[in-house]
């Protein structure tokens, strides 16, 4: 990032948040509880962090490299979730 904004004026700050669960589709977006929860995972990241909810990542099976979690209360959500930063760059 510190290149590009040195050789462009500027670098935005990108938020991430992923979150596995269900969704239902029409022809132009998605809908349901799973997009909500994810969109408020994504809300609860800082800039340039990567955030995922402890039990997508162990549902994708996958290892990486992770900080320290975190468990947060999100509105509309009855249990509290775990967030895990992924670590990347």
């Amino acid at each position: 990032m510190v290149a590009h904004r040195r050789a462009q004026g500027f670098a935005p700050h990108v938020r991430i948040g992923i979150h596995l669960d269900e969704a239902t589709s029409d022809e132009e977006d998605y809908r349901g509880r799973g997009v909500h929860v994810a969109a408020r995972v994504g809300a609860q990241a800082e800039a340039g962090e990567v955030l995922v909810s402890a039990a997508t990542l162990k549902a994708a099976g996958l290892e990486f490299e992770v900080g320290e979690p975190r468990t947060v209360e999100l509105k509309g959500v009855s249990e509290p979730l775990e967030l895990l930063p992924i670590a990347w760059s």
